[in-house]
């Protein structure tokens, strides 16, 4: 990606600017110049007042025109700024969406975050701004300097002895200044950073009472900051009030020359002030085009940042010709699967197994053998590394990814919802959803009751994640959610780990009974919700060791019953196949 790529579909746009500009520094050199004109042609001379109208009059039409071209070159600046800030956030969040999930969870979602918001309003303040003054400052310079030449040459030169006095001292703090504003920056991001992660766990902070705490170690990274602050501000006034000084004593260097020029008659009275005139207007820009660099800086750091991103090509890859199942049986295949995490070891090797439409099936094992990878590469969150997986005979990845998504649904122990309405995170995505299948979703999750309980009802709103729900009640509106599509592959990893032993056998009922029969995936450790599965696949170590029913699992696997009897290990019982306690 190139910023050239961005820029050229605005071509139009950006010729208008930079004409307008030009024109703009063009209409600006009039003003001392009829000043000149006055001074010297009614003032001076003939006291022609006829003069002083015409040029009074000229001077009107120019401040018109030139408020009027300075109104539509920033109007158009903006809006051409704000599409192309539209286009690259479009096609930064496009890119996001189709990278891998584990490339995301590496980046962060905080720093992606960033790149879509903060960085991208950099790249817009320095390319529609800094850029435009700078260009701005460029045409201005040029153009003055070439009317201080003609005006008096000696006196141009005199007036330029003093920049190099000014770039020394400037440029030669800028190095230390860059360092006292990093710092700055450091420690107020330091401080923010643990702000943002005490309001996220302000639970933990009450309960451990930490509040004075916390307010010490506020109270102490605000020092910093100011302190921080006051190095930065005050080698910055100092930097300044140098350039302000040494172009101080360039005016009065041409104060001198130019009064003695005027007193020897080789110069007119109307010509000073002209020429003090366009000094006035010649170092302002002079400055921009010098402390523009740091703008440049940060913008061109933010801009790698987002090419960052938008070069990683680890996005799945799908078919030029994809497979699109009008009818979804639910068969799954795996055929010696193996994966692995970018450049972690295998989670899983050689896994194969076959579950026939209709079918119950359960996953089991320590935690980290990889259950929820098995899941993440059934949706189709990432691609197998070898081996294949098939959905009614067709290789995953030769089918229309969005319609088969649409078929199968998910569940998981902390599932995400949304900050809106109960109705809103149930019918997530589904338009035209109506309100009685939200309903009839949510009787099966066994969840119709305590929504009809809450404040406004299925139009209550949850709260950031859910947080104004319970961790059952989120559950169970995410089943709700899964099961409002009436998906034909269900899967169901710890989903109801959050909710008591009847309600968990009341939805595991109503989900059986509730439309057509579905392929169901459960992932769970609670024995009690895979033991009526129809087979069980038991998990070590990233291979499949045994499948089988509950009962005969118990009886010849070894693995299988060491990790059924640890969760009952020291309450003296045991559940058997039925689910009695013995």
């Amino acid at each position: 990606m190139s910023l050239l790529s961005l820029v050229k579909p605005h071509r139009r746009g950006i010729f208008f600017i930079l004409f307008s500009i030009f024109l703009s520094n063009v209409l600006a050199l009039f003003l001392p110049w009829g000043i000149k004109i006055i001074v010297d042609g009614v003032l001076v001379r003939s006291g022609d007042a006829l003069l002083l109208r015409k040029v009074l009059c000229v001077l009107l039409a120019v401040l018109v025109v030139r408020t009027l071209l300075s109104f539509l070159q920033k109007y158009i600046s903006s809006m051409v700024g704000e599409k192309i800030v539209a286009d690259l956030r479009g096609r930064l969040y496009a890119h996001v969406h189709g990278l891998a999930l584990v490339r995301i969870r590496q980046i962060s979602p905080s720093q992606i975050l960033t790149r879509i918001t903060s960085d991208v309003d950099s790249v817009r303040r320095f390319v529609f701004g800094d850029a435009l003054d700078f260009i701005y400052a460029v045409f201005a310079v040029g153009l003055i300097l070439v009317v201080l030449g003609c005006i008096n040459g000696r006196m141009m030169m005199w007036t330029l002895l003093t920049l190099p006095l000014f770039v020394v001292i400037y440029f030669g703090g800028i190095p230390r200044l860059k360092r006292c504003y990093g710092r700055w920056r450091d420690v107020h991001g330091r401080l923010t950073s643990r702000v943002n992660e005490v309001l996220g766990g302000m639970m933990t902070v009450r309960a451990f009472g930490g509040e004075v705490y916390e307010r010490k170690m506020f109270e102490a990274g605000q020092k910093d900051v100011v302190q921080a602050a006051g190095q930065a501000h005050a080698l910055n006034t100092a930097l300044w009030t140098g350039a302000e000084f040494f172009t101080s004593m360039g005016v009065l260097g041409v104060l001198w020359v130019g009064s003695a020029d005027v007193m020897a008659g080789r110069m007119t009275p109307g010509a000073l002030v002209a020429f003090y005139s366009y000094l006035g207007m010649l170092f302002a820009p002079l400055m921009r085009m010098v402390v523009i660099n740091s703008s440049y800086q940060e913008a061109n750091a933010a801009f790698e940042r987002i090419a960052d991103v938008l070069n990683i090509d680890d996005k799945l890859k799908l078919s030029a010709a994809p497979v699109a199942l009008g009818d979804l049986k639910g068969e799954v295949v795996f055929e010696d699967v193996s994966f692995r995490y970018l450049t972690q070891q295998r989670v899983l090797e050689k896994v194969s197994f076959k579950v026939m439409p209709g079918e119950t099936v359960a996953v089991v094992g320590p935690s980290g053998v990889g259950k929820s990878t098995l899941v993440g590469l059934l949706l189709r969150l990432f691609d197998v590394e070898e081996g294949r997986i098939l959905i009614d005979g067709h290789d995953l990845r030769e089918l229309d990814l969005d319609a088969y998504r649409r078929r199968v649904s998910v569940v998981l122990q902390d599932d995400f919802l949304f900050q809106d309405t109960v109705a809103a995170n149930i019918g997530y995505a589904l338009e035209g959803l109506s309100f009685d299948k939200i309903v009839a979703a949510a009787r099966v999750a066994q969840a119709h009751d305590f929504i009809m309980a809450l404040s406004d009802g299925y139009d209550t709103k949850v709260g950031e994640r859910g947080v104004l729900l319970s961790c059952g009640q989120r559950q169970r509106i995410a089943m709700a959610r899964a099961l409002v599509r009436d998906p034909r592959v269900l899967v169901l990893d710890e989903a109801t780990s959050a909710v008591d032993a009847m309600t968990e056998n009341a939805i595991q009922k109503a989900v059986k009974d509730f439309g057509a029969p579905r392929t169901v995936f459960v992932v769970a450790h609670r024995f009690s919700t895979i033991m009526e599965a129809d087979r069980i696949i038991v998990m070590q170590e990233g291979r499949l060791v045994d499948v089988g029913g509950h009962t005969e699992l118990l009886e010849r696997s070894p693995f299988y019953r060491e990790l059924y009897l640890e969760q009952f290990k020291g309450s003296g019982e045991c559940m058997g196949s039925e689910g009695v306690i013995l």
